[in-house]
């Protein structure tokens, strides 16, 4: 299982260093079991689902979670 989880890390590292939008994008990649999550951080708000639509085309089986962020977002809090 862990030679299939390492494999499968591979290619989707492949896959997001291929994509012209996510690869300069740090992008954390944890593979377990059928759930893969993507952590890090990202440029712009549009490349979170980049990054999932990018993951779940080169694997489809699998449930993509994102935990990704945008750099230099905000949180305003209105009362």
């Amino acid at each position: 299982m862990h030679y299939h989880r390492q494999g499968l890390r591979h290619l989707i590292l492949r896959a997001l260093k291929r994509n012209t939008f996510t690869a300069d994008q740090p992008i954390r990649i944890t593979v377990s079991g059928v759930n893969v999550v993507l952590k890090g951080s990202v440029d712009h708000p549009d490349l979170i689902p980049e990054a999932v639509a990018t993951v779940e085309s080169v694997a489809p089986f699998l449930r993509v979670y994102s935990q990704l962020r945008v750099r230099g977002a905000r949180v305003v809090m209105r009362s």
